[in-house]
Order: structure tokens, then sequence, then C-alpha cells
């Protein structure tokens, strides 16, 4: 149904995997307020520990920052060649932590704890690299206690979800082997049974942390919702396919504003914390959550916000937040 709105739009372009690390817990874990910002942390600085060659204690000034793995992953600079939003200097990640979620903060020795990562565009080619940074943190630990022996596991499988739900192994355990390409994901695949619908019910998964005029936004409504969909989309197309949008952004949050709020029941929540290794400080990272009901969605409106769905949207998305689920009512 989308298909030619897609390609002249250049969202066709936009590509993804999604891939399932299955952790085989030996000792307890504990992943604190932000689980996948913890495990983040970890899997980031045991990715730089194996493919920094110049040893310097950061990255900003570092001349290998844009071919560097590590520095393209996780401190993703603006490319050299500046093609694209040349003015934006905070390049968006080209992934998320989608699982484990915040509700899986503590495992037991027996249990099995999933991670899910969302590769965009070149950062499927390095599946190989973060899967043997998972297999280094095996020794070191994830979490809170990992001096005293907790946060052990051992990287038990590793598959990658294809758009029709079936998965493919991607790792074998017995031989610690990547196994094969990975499957990738298009914006055609995902909306290709897809109706629009007048009225929509939007449901945060994870907290949504949405800026309008530099300040987080507390009270959602339609346009600051496709204005933050928009933006997250424009700027992944742009760093990680390396193509700008055709989109008549004007026009959609113009139409934007005519839609209703039949019933909100989003609430702020501010109780999750996390530690910032760079800035050595606890930082509160406050969202909303719940639900809400809009009326009058416009039909050229839809593609867009089940992508954000499937992306992520607004800040520390990164860390597995910004996530929702988006229903025709």
């Amino acid at each position: 149904m989308y298909a030619s709105m897609l390609n002249e739009t250049g969202l066709a372009r936009l590509r993804w995997s999604v891939v399932r690390f299955e952790l085989a817990v030996s000792s307890p874990v504990d992943l604190g307020d932000l689980p996948a910002s913890t495990v983040r942390g970890a899997l980031g600085a045991a990715l730089r520990r194996m493919v920094c060659i110049t040893r310097l204690p950061a990255c900003t000034d570092c001349p290998f920052r844009w071919p560097c793995i590590y520095g393209y992953l996780f401190e993703t600079p603006p490319p050299p060649d500046g093609r694209y939003l040349r003015g934006l200097q905070d390049v968006p990640r080209p992934y998320v932590v989608r699982r484990p979620g915040l509700e899986e903060r503590r495992f037991a020795p027996g249990e099995r704890l999933t991670v899910e990562l969302r590769l965009v565009g070149r950062a499927r080619m390095y599946l190989p690299y973060l899967t043997l940074a998972l297999v280094r943190l095996e020794e070191n630990g994830l979490g809170r206690g990992r001096r005293e022996g907790g946060g052990r596991f051992r990287l038990a499988s590793a598959h990658a979800l294809r758009t029709d739900g079936s998965l493919q192994q991607v790792y074998d355990a017995a031989t610690r082997q990547v196994l094969a390409e990975v499957p990738e994901w298009s914006a055609a695949e995902l909306l290709a049974d897809e109706q629009p619908a007048e009225v929509a019910r939007l449901r945060a998964i994870a907290p949504l942390r949405l800026k309008a005029q530099g300040r987080l936004v507390r009270q959602l409504t339609f346009r600051v919702l496709l204005r933050s969909v928009l933006s997250r989309l424009s700027s992944l197309a742009a760093f990680h396919a390396e193509t700008e949008l055709k989109l008549d952004y004007a026009g959609l949050l113009r139409r934007a504003e005519a839609v209703r709020v039949r019933e909100d029941r989003m609430q702020w929540r501010d109780d999750l914390q996390r530690y910032s290794g760079r800035q050595r400080t606890t930082m509160r990272q406050g969202g909303l959550v719940g639900e809400i009901i809009f009326e009058g969605v416009p039909p050229e409106t839809w593609p867009l916000l089940r992508l954000g769905a499937e992306l992520h949207v607004g800040h520390s998305t990164v860390m597995g937040l910004g996530a929702y689920e988006l229903l025709p009512l």
C-alpha cells in the first residue's frame, strides 16, 4: 500500500536488523533502574577495549573516530563529508537496545536474560564485534556486584528476527562463530499489511522523552509526537542510510495540529536513574508513560508513526526509552 510513498520519500532506503541474544545467568544479575542502559554501557566498554588502537582517554579528538567501529556505534560523529543535516552535531546512534525492559532488572542463576538490539544501516555489519563483546563480558559480568562475583552469564544463543516473526540463528555457542548474514528489515516489509486508522491508541512501552522548544514535554500532543518522529527518521536516514528524506514537513505538521485527543492517560515518570560514566554523575531519566487516544489521524502520517514505534523516538533511545505501540481503534 505504501510502496510508492516509501520510494518517493526515500524511506525505502532505511534498513535495520533485529537481533536477540539469550544470556544464561550463572550468578545473580542486578541491572538497576534502566536495564538497557546498563547493558549498553557494559557492551560499549567491552567493545572499546577490543578495538581501540590509539588508547586515547577520550574519542573526541581521535583521528580514527569515523572509521572506528566503537566510535561509529557508541560516539557517532558527523560524517566527514557532511552531505546531510550539516548543522546537526548530535548524531543519532545507529542502534537501539530494545530489551531488557524496565521490569527486567534482577535475574537469578539458571534464568535467561534476553538482550535485543536493533541495528540500523551500516551497524548491521558489526554484529560479529558486538557478539564478541558480549562473550568478553562473560568474564567481567553485567550490572551491580561484579567485583563480588555477580553478574556472570554465558552467551547461549543469538538469533535474528525476520519480518514474518521467524528466527534465524546467527551465532553458534558451541563453536563461538557468527553463522550467517543478518536478515534485514525494510519499511516496505514492515508496512506491507498496514491500514491507516483515523482513531489510534498510543501506549508507551518505555518513557517518552520528547522535547519542544528545548524542554521535555509533559503533556503529549499529536504534533509534538509527529515532529519527534520526523526528526528521528530524518536523522537516521541521513547519517545511516545516506539519503535525505523528501517529505512535506510543514504540511504534515500543519495537518497534525487538527488531530484531537480523545483520552489522555499519560503521566510523568521521574523515578528512573542511570549513572553516566562520562559525566561521573547520576542522572534522572524522566519521561511520559501510559496511554493516549488520538482522533482524526491523517492517513499519510500512519507509516511514519509505525516506523517511529519500530525505531523508537525522542531522547535516550539507545537505552531503550522512546518505545511505543500504535494500535488502530
